[in-house]
């Protein structure tokens, strides 16, 4: 899969100490030393991966925010990958208290400085919200991008980021996480779909779920056949028609989803299209709710 993204023209790899057992997300990017120089490869600290899970399944490991600490991860990170340098080094769902943390950017910067990392940023989650922490993020530390979850059915907190000024000057760019709404905009699953429970996917209030694939009926305006997209290629179509979101990081399982999601940015929407979403979205897409998703923050 990794050969054919660097075949379908993606240079942008997004990965995470967490992802996979002991570094695992990381060290198998090692095998493409050869494509480096072509690459983007961006990675995360602040978990403790030697750590155990609060809780048995999909809950957090212990985050260690302490500089001496941060620098040891990307030390590690450096040797797991196999490269000199990080393209660009996010502090991993972060609360607000490390985002206030003078110590912690003081020995990030240096890192910086040294040439350890080209550029910092923020990957918020596990869950949608984080206003206070992105907003500060964005207003206060010197970051080049930040990730959060936003699709075209989930548009906040990503619109609230996109306005503020940094982001509007391009001097910070966005980051879709879950730009697929849990599959409610692939096709790959339905409303009477039943996740394993060890799918982060169960863990979604399944009232949220069918709001979500009912809205998205509206939107079929977007994957009709004269369009040549698929519902997931519209679905990301529609992310990159905010100057504000310079990429989508959806979630790949086959050689196939990579071209087709590859695709994507060759189907753009068009402006009485971009009208059109921002429409239905400002009228919730014409569906009253089961229930409201609320935004996860730090206080």
């Amino acid at each position: 899969m990794l050969h054919a993204a660097l075949d379908a023209g993606i240079t942008f790899i997004d990965t995470a100490p967490v992802y996979g057992t002991d570094g695992l997300g990381e060290s198998m990017l090692a095998d493409l030393r050869s494509e480096r120089d072509n690459l983007v490869l961006a990675t995360k600290c602040g978990y403790d991966i030697a750590a155990e899970r609060r809780f048995p399944g999909q809950s957090e490991r212990p985050h260690d925010w302490r500089p001496e600490s941060i620098r040891q991860q990307c030390e590690e990170s450096l040797r797991r990958l196999g490269t000199d340098r990080i393209d660009l080094y996010q502090l991993h769902n972060p609360r607000i208290e490390p985002i206030l943390a003078d110590d912690l950017w003081a020995e990030l910067v240096a890192l910086r400085s040294a040439g350890k990392v080209r550029e910092l940023g923020v990957a918020l989650g596990p869950a949608i919200g984080w206003v206070e922490e992105g907003s500060s993020a964005i207003d206060h530390r010197p970051i080049a991008s930040l990730q959060t979850v936003f699709n075209i059915l989930e548009q906040e907190p990503g619109l609230t980021f996109a306005a503020r000024q940094r982001v509007e000057a391009g001097e910070v760019g966005l980051i879709s996480r879950v730009p697929h709404a849990s599959d409610a905009l692939t096709g790959k699953v339905t409303p009477d779909t039943v996740f394993d429970p060890k799918d982060h996917r169960a863990h979604r209030n399944r009232d949220n779920m069918l709001d979500n694939f009912e809205k998205a009926e509206t939107l079929e305006f977007l994957w009709r056949p004269e369009t040549g997209r698929s519902i997931s290629q519209a679905a990301i179509a529609g992310i990159l028609a905010n100057p504000a979101f310079v990429s989508a990081l959806p979630t790949v399982n086959t050689v196939a989803d990579i071209h087709e999601f590859a695709a994507a940015s060759d189907l753009p929407l068009g402006e009485s299209e971009r009208r059109e979403l921002e429409a239905l979205w400002s009228r919730n897409f014409d569906h009253a709710d089961r229930y409201e998703m609320p935004l996860k923050a730090s206080r």
